[in-house]
């Protein structure tokens, strides 16, 4: 099952669904990431969609997928290659 805080369905309604992005979108996303890199920091994961430019951060709570936030960005790229540089996403 997939949760979404209330954070994460705050961004998706006000900020993402300019851009098309919705809850099934980022449920397929974690479900079935071309991606999946964790975050040594908060160690949470993040399940990127390169095609969309999302990452979809979310942690494991109770075996259900608990989503944070999502991340939508043309520069996702860049933004993953910086954050493994310094060791913090792997």
């Amino acid at each position: 099952m997939i949760l979404f805080t209330d954070h994460a369905r705050d961004k998706l309604q006000k900020e993402m669904k300019k851009f098309g992005i919705t809850e099934k979108m980022v449920s397929q996303i974690v479900n079935k990431p071309e991606e999946m890199l964790y975050d040594a920091l908060t160690s949470r994961f993040m399940a990127i969609s390169w095609n969309q430019k999302l990452a979809v951060i979310h942690e494991i709570v109770n075996h259900d997928f608990g989503v944070i936030t999502v991340i939508y960005s043309t520069q996702l790229k860049d933004i993953v290659k910086t954050r493994r540089r310094t060791g913090r996403w792997m």
